[in-house]
This record gives structure tokens, sequence and C-alpha cells, in this order.
């Protein structure tokens, strides 16, 4: 709405120029559908969060990284395998392991963020995005399995300590394994900020406890390959299973508060309030409500009006304000009830502030 158009709804004279053959006045989104994705950006300055980058630009970005995630995860099962039969270092074998799992769970998030991303339908009202929380959950369990069985050979390892053979070769292919892994999580971040996607956190803290590990298994293979502390690589090892179990919890923590409807963070509820809000007409923004569902989020508030103007005028109050928000959360869901001021509207159990 204009401000000559908020003009007019102030002089009454909104409920003659309304027209309901215009798409916009009824569906919010239309008026930011063709805007480009820079003008999505809001006042906060960085996309930290769901909902506020445009859904098809969106699914780009998710399905792009998580096809270079898939690639890297093939390449470097492959070069770890080979340089552990050379090395024989259990080390390496744990890498070898970690690697193979986050192939796997790459080739969940591939599958995952692609049906997650679909629109919703008559079948899914509220879409699919609960499936990048699933795929997080799927994630930590596979980060679990890994670090048990890095941590049973590490122990086996430690007390039966062998000599690492080929060191040198190992070292090699293990710094290359680290750069390719730093690139991709390069990438992987830029993809994070931009879409909020908790399916390619989780996949980036794989690959992020894959590169520390790198490093390790770098360390534990060069003290045991040359130098007499041959126990080096099993207790990197038996380090790298502690690194293991943490980041599953962390990934597990982001499944969490998918799954559960954990709240947006406290400056993205506030900068909804003050989008909703910067109409003088709304009185007060109450019974704020929102949730994450993979790259979607959904918005839900009362807002307070004057009591004596007509239907016509709170619809396009309201109205303005849907179509504000989604300028800035353009894969938003916007649901704004009006109440007369005064009035209280609603299961109070669900009342919030």
């Amino acid at each position: 709405m204009t401000p000559k158009e908020t003009d007019n709804v102030n002089n009454g004279a909104a409920v003659h120029d309304h027209n309901c053959a215009d798409p916009t006045l009824h569906d919010p989104a239309a008026k930011v559908s063709a805007a480009p994705v820079a003008a999505h950006i809001g006042s906060l300055g960085q996309l930290s969060a769901p909902g506020r980058l445009d859904p098809d630009e969106a699914a780009r970005i998710t399905r792009r990284i998580t096809s270079y995630s898939v690639a890297v995860g093939v390449i470097l099962s492959i070069m770890k395998y080979f340089i552990w039969q050379e090395s024989h270092s259990v080390g390496v074998l744990s890498s070898l392991v970690h690697s193979g799992l986050d192939l796997a769970a790459a080739l969940a998030t591939f599958f995952g963020v692609r049906y997650a991303a679909r629109a919703p339908d008559a079948t899914h009202s509220y879409g699919r995005g609960k499936a990048e929380g699933f795929v997080a959950v799927l994630q930590a369990c596979l980060v679990l399995f890994s670090a048990s069985h890095i941590g049973e050979e590490a122990i086996h390892r430690i007390m039966e300590p062998q000599a690492v053979e080929q060191g040198l070769a190992t070292i090699v292919v293990m710094g290359i394994a680290i750069a390719m892994t730093f690139w991709l999580l390069m990438a992987q971040g830029h993809a994070i900020a931009a879409t909020g996607s908790v399916a390619i956190a989780g996949d980036r803290a794989h690959y992020l406890s894959d590169m520390a590990a790198n490093i390790a298994v770098v360390i534990g293979v060069a003290l045991a390959a040359f130098t007499p502390f041959a126990l080096a690589d099993g207790l990197i090892a038996l380090l790298i299973s502690a690194w293991l179990i943490y980041t599953a919890f962390k990934v597990g923590r982001l499944a969490f508060r998918q799954l559960m409807d954990l709240e947006l963070p406290d400056s993205e509820r506030d900068y909804i309030r003050d989008l909703a809000a910067s109409d003088p007409q709304i009185i007060r923004v109450k019974d704020l409500r929102t949730r994450a569902s993979g790259p979607h989020v959904h918005i839900q508030m009362h807002a307070e009006l004057a009591s004596d103007i007509s239907l016509v005028q709170a619809h396009d109050i309201i109205s303005a304000a849907e179509a504000r928000i989604l300028v800035a959360f353009p894969a938003a869901d916007v649901t704004i009830h009006p109440d007369p001021q005064g009035h209280d509207h609603g299961n109070e159990r669900f009342r919030r502030g």
C-alpha cells in the first residue's frame, strides 16, 4: 500500500478504491513475487533464518550445494580407501569411515532438501519442510555410529600399537582432503547464511568434524611414522571418536529445534513485529507465533485495530501488513487476525506477547 493509499484509508476513502479484481489485495505474495532476490534482504542485513529468501532461489542454492557435498564425499572416500590400503593406519581408517558416513549423510541431504522445497499442496498444506529435520536426525545417528566404530578401533590399536606405512603419501593425501573439505565448508557456510537450511547445517557439521579429523590424522600419522611414538595413531583416533560424539549432539540439537517448532530468534521476531506495526493504524501486535519448516517459515499474529473502521478497511490494513512481512520473508506463510481494540480472541493457552 502506497503512502497515498494509506492516507485514503485514514480518510475513509479506501472503501471506494478497493478493487476485488486486483489479486494483490487478497494475495499479498503477489506484490513481492516479481521482486529481485536482492530486495528480499531485510534491515537485519544478513539472511540467517529460514524464510528470508525467495523459495525458488533457496531451492536453487540448496540443490547446488548438496550436489557439491555428494561429489566431495565420493572423492574423499575413494582417496582415503586407497591410502588406507597402503598405510594400514587406524587414523586413516577412522577418517575413511567418517567420510563414508559423510557421503551417506550428503546423499540424504541431497534428496531431503529437494523434497522439503516442494510447494505446499492439498495433502501437505504446511509444506514438507520438516523433512530437513528428519534428515538432520539421520545425520546425528550416523555420526554416533561412526564414533562408536572409530572408538573401538582406536582402543584396539592403543592396546596393540603398529607402525604406520607410507607415512609421507598418507600425509599428502590427507592434506588434499583437508583442502577440499575446507572449500566445501566455505560454500556450505554461504548457503546456510542465505537459506537457514537445518539439513545443510547438519551436513556442514559432518564435514567440519571430518576436516578436524583429517588434521588430527595427519598429526597422528606423522608421529607414528616418523617417531617412536606409535601410540599416537590410536590416541588421535580416540580423540576423533570423542569429537564425533560432540558433533552428533550439535546436529541433533539443530533437528530438535525445528521438529519441536521452536520459535525464531528474538531478533527475527522483533523485526516481524516492527514490520507489522509500522502502520500507525495497527494499534498493537500480539500473540505472535513463528516456526520454521525447512526453507519456509510460518508466522501468525493478532493485530488490534480501531473498533469503528469498516471490514474492508481492516482487510486493506491487514493485507498491507502481510505484504510488508513478505518482502522480508518471501518464503513465509503469514496469517494476521484483526481484533477490535481492547478485545482478545482465541484459546488463552496459546496466547503470547
